[in-house]
């Protein structure tokens, strides 16, 4: 039951990833490589540049490894993913799937059914608590940066390009995590960050 909290945390994040303008990519680098991270079940929202609210909930499958993401904001419609995690030499990796072909409208990505966006999730210190109250949870989702030539590679290419990246230093944008985790928070090119709003109930326990 822990891996299954753990995965129902983890498909809120999904809807960040369209929010970057980022790329869409034909082929993930792997399969589930483990079961789900329950730090990232439950409803999510955060703001775009723009300022426009998102909100995302994710959920576990009947899968042990898999997530449906349910991403979507005011006035607009909803976008579905199925996601997962999958791993290039230890380096997790968040794999969200599109089910809906109109799921990278507005996003400034093309793309539409079966592609892929692949990011870098990480938990992040509580945001500061109200009086008498306990800070809520918070996900930063980081966009891979991998050049756009990349996007139609194979799995296996596409592998070998991430090792590259991660042996350059090249495959997340550079951030201060210990300075964010302090409370000091920066814009960083290809993130965002997620605050946890509420749980998600699955066969009678809440996450």
């Amino acid at each position: 039951m822990k891996s299954t909290r753990r995965a129902l945390k983890i498909l809120p994040l999904l809807g960040i990833l369209l929010l970057l303008a980022g790329c869409l990519y034909d082929n993930p680098p792997t399969g589930p490589s483990r079961s789900i991270d329950t730090w990232l079940v439950g409803q999510w929202q955060t703001k775009a540049k723009a300022g426009h609210p998102y909100s995302a909930v994710v959920a576990p499958t009947t899968a042990s490894d898999h997530y449906r993401v349910t991403f979507s904001r005011p006035g607009s419609n909803t976008q579905e993913f199925d996601g997962w995690i999958s791993r290039v030499d230890g380096f997790s990796i968040l794999v969200l799937k599109s089910l809906d072909g109109s799921g990278t409208r507005g996003t400034g990505v093309d793309g539409g059914t079966g592609k892929y966006l692949l990011c870098h999730y990480e938990l992040l210190a509580p945001g500061t608590p109200p009086p008498g109250g306990i800070g809520a949870e918070r996900i930063r989702l980081s966009e891979l940066q991998l050049d756009e030539s990349t996007r139609t590679l194979d799995s296996f290419k596409l592998r070998a390009a991430i090792r590259t990246a991660l042996k350059e230093g090249t495959l997340l944008a550079p951030f201060d995590t210990v300075a964010e985790r302090k409370g000091k928070l920066e814009s960083i090119p290809g993130s965002l960050i997620w605050t946890k709003t509420g749980s998600v109930t699955l066969e009678g326990e809440t996450f």
